[in-house]
């Protein structure tokens, strides 16, 4: 059979957690039971979506880092890291 696992779950960062894909891609994370502990990360916006997933029953334990000083301290540990960080288009520019 298999190992058992140690522990609870996996350390995840969210490179752009608060953007248009960031935010509803942490909300999943955090309420999967594979994810023990979900670290947000971009250059603001970060403590809102930490507070909003923090009402959660049950979920991940999140943490929120803005800006470059707190990217290491984000990223420590980690299993796992995403970024679905970008620059929004502007008026005018295509995905070419």
């Amino acid at each position: 059979g298999a190992a058992a696992c140690p522990r609870r779950g996996f350390a995840v960062a969210v490179l752009g957690a608060a953007g248009g894909i960031g935010q509803p891609l942490a909300l999943l994370l955090a309420r999967s039971p594979l994810v023990a502990s979900l670290r947000l990360y971009d250059v603001r916006g970060t403590r809102g979506v930490a507070a909003d997933l923090g009402h959660l029953d049950g979920g991940a334990a999140v943490s929120a880092h803005e800006g470059p000083a707190e990217l290491a301290p984000c990223l420590e540990g980690c299993d796992l890291v995403l970024v679905p960080a970008g620059v929004p288009r502007k008026p005018g520019m295509t995905r070419d």
